[in-house]
């Protein structure tokens, strides 16, 4: 199949987070499986730009991209005003629109990723002009929780623009049940299915601890909890932040790691043993996730967070919020679910830190849920038998 997915953003955008590692992880298996895949995106990377050529395909990984420079309207006019955290903008890039209508028609099928912003909706308008089959992914904005953040501008945008696009879709792809669910509140005649991140499982990496320790000044006996993820109030940076800060005198061996994009000016507030790298990537990235005794997720909402499989593919226990909406962490024995509160995670925290064989027993169970139920390999071919099904109804004579 030649496949056409549209993004906001993509690698080496990683300030946007779990999306761009999704996304390209799809589309590099894709092109393995025999495929054609074609990424059309922007050059933005959250609040800065990444230093691409635009409008000319350009091989990443394997995988033909086309970037094209956003223009922020607003922005320009009003350089004064402070750029608002957690907001791409509405990303729009005038030079995409002649692009997609060359490239649309050439698609077996278009896959959308992300609402609220241009290049979805000039990817799903095209494929809908043009009479291709349009696979549209939300990861995780249209639920209830991601709905809260500027309420009012998302719902006159959904309502105008982004539901008569969900409700002329081939396929709506959900990460979990309760994406689904919103999905189904939006529009209860368009299929929907639920089809999750996936993970690969990492080779063992025995000089973890002493990388980590000449990296980051971590020591390699002490208990290591790591953040990872946009520093964000959304993410639950603060209270986990005022969490840490009530055991840290009982346990003395216990360092936190808060690795990302700092949007709440956590660096700024200087706290012993608590370490604030920004983003890490490649073999940092790699150390921090095997040599981490606790992953910790507070978020309000997540669709499903690739950081959280990522760790327990790394044999690392987990402490996530109910927002993560991932319930199968819990059940498979590989970590604990504490709502997002400082109080609540004090007590978890003081209760997992003091068991280091507890904590390696739930990262040897996290390590074979994402092994049964979230390899990439399986994952992806499941999305192309999805992407052939679509197309296969909308040739059909009973076209929806």
């Amino acid at each position: 199949m030649n496949i056409l997915h549209v993004t906001p953003g993509y690698k080496p955008a990683y300030r946007l987070g779990g999306p761009i590692a999704s996304v390209s992880a799809i589309a590099e298996r894709l092109v393995r499986m025999g495929h054609d895949v074609t990424v059309v995106t922007t050059n933005a990377n959250l609040d800065e730009n990444i230093d691409v050529p635009f409008g000319v395909p350009v091989d990443v990984d394997g995988v033909r991209v086309f970037y094209f420079a956003r223009k922020e309207p607003l922005r320009t006019l009003l350089p004064f005003v402070p750029y608002i955290s957690g907001s791409l903008g509405f990303l729009y890039a005038p030079e995409m629109r002649r692009a997609l209508d060359e490239l649309v028609p050439r698609a077996d099928v278009v896959h959308t990723h992300m609402p609220f912003v241009y290049p979805t909706y000039a990817g799903a308008r095209a494929a809908l002009r043009h009479g291709r089959p349009l696979f549209y992914s939300q990861r995780g904005n249209l639920l209830d929780t991601h709905l809260q953040r500027r309420r009012w501008k998302k719902r006159v945008y959904l309502s105008l623009f982004e539901k008569p696009l969900v409700e002329r879709a081939t396929t709506l792809i959900a990460l979990t049940e309760a994406e689904r669910a919103a999905f189904a509140a939006l529009s209860p005649s368009t299929p929907s299915v639920v089809i999750p991140n996936g993970v690969d499982l990492p080779p063992e990496m025995p000089e973890a601890a002493q990388r980590v320790r000449e990296r980051f000044g971590v020591p390699e006996d002490a208990l290591l909890l790591l953040f990872l993820g946009r520093l964000h109030a959304w993410k639950g940076a603060e209270e986990l932040l005022e969490a840490f800060a009530r055991i840290a005198a009982d346990l003395p061996h216990a360092w936190l790691v808060m690795a990302g994009a700092d949007e709440a000016n956590v660096a700024s507030r200087k706290r012993e043993r608590v370490i604030v790298p920004g983003v890490v990537t490649g073999a940092d990235k790699e150390a921090l996730l095997h040599r981490a005794d606790l992953f910790a997720l507070p978020s309000a909402g997540e669709g499903q967070s690739l950081a959280l499989l990522e760790a327990l593919a790394h044999r690392t226990a987990v402490m996530i919020s109910p927002g993560c909406n991932f319930p199968d962490a819990e059940a498979a024995g590989a970590g604990v679910t504490v709502a997002k509160d400082a109080t609540a995670m004090t007590a978890a925290l003081r209760t997992l830190l003091a068991d280091r064989d507890a904590l390696r027993r739930m990262g040897d169970a996290g390590r074979a849920l994402v092994a049964r139920a979230y390899s990439w390999d399986a994952i992806t071919a499941t999305l192309a038998d999805v992407y052939a099904e679509g197309v296969r109804r909308t040739s059909s004579p009973r076209r929806r």
